[in-house]
């Protein structure tokens, strides 16, 4: 098999549609009790470890498949887009994977345990010290970058307006405190951070348009 942009791209389309399953059924999935979503309750509840490995398999399968997907459409986006998809890029993943993996390995650990069970934060933040800041600043940067970049997109024209809006809402609605409820905190998170690259893969896959370059074998010129 040879390795192209083009199965490249391909591949990646299909990452992030594959990325956005998971992501939306652990969202669903995941446990919500008495309006807290990580406590020790919720963390220990039936559904909680599925739901994490989920998110976590989902969300990593997601960053590695993103770049391939904004290359298709990187040069219609402009500098702008560049920094705006970068910022949004890198504070997902800060946001997300250590979320996902205190979540998953170190506070589930805590909650199972009757003996370290006290030490899960009662707030939902999951981990006590620096770690509840450094979620609150870059998922700030994370939901601020969703609203440029999906403007971008807009004015652009890199992709179909709609998916640029959905982008750019998204992000507006991430910045709204919402009250945790089973199911729908799920729809919240996972729709505006995954709909909108998952529309983008659909259309790589429906479209075929890649950025190859197909060699030519050049015909030497027949002396007259």
């Amino acid at each position: 098999m040879t390795i192209t942009s083009s199965l490249l791209t391909r591949l990646s389309a299909i990452g992030v549609v594959v990325a956005f399953g998971f992501n939306l059924t652990g969202g669903l999935l995941h446990p919500v009790v008495d309006g807290n979503a990580h406590s020790v309750e919720s963390l220990t509840s039936a559904a909680g470890p599925w739901s994490a490995a989920l998110l976590l398999t989902g969300t990593v399968l997601q960053l590695i498949s993103l770049p391939g997907v904004y290359a298709w459409f990187a040069a219609r986006a402009g500098v702008l887009g560049l920094v705006s998809f970068v910022t949004l890029y890198l504070s997902s993943m800060l946001v997300s994977i250590t979320h996902l993996s205190v979540e998953a390995f170190a506070t589930y650990a805590l909650a199972s345990n009757p003996d370290t069970a006290y030490l899960v934060p009662a707030d939902g933040s999951l981990f006590p010290g620096a770690f509840p800041t450094m979620q609150m600043i870059s998922g700030l940067v994370f939901m601020l970058s969703m609203v440029v970049f999906g403007a971008v997109l807009v004015r652009t024209r890199a992709v179909p307006v709609w998916i640029g809006a959905v982008t750019a809402v998204g992000g507006l609605i991430l910045l709204v405190p919402w009250p945790e409820l089973p199911g729908v905190s799920g729809l919240i998170v996972e729709l505006p951070r995954g709909l909108a690259f998952a529309a983008v893969g659909v259309l790589i896959l429906r479209d075929g348009r890649t950025s190859d370059v197909t060699p030519t074998r050049r015909v030497a010129p027949v002396p007259a």
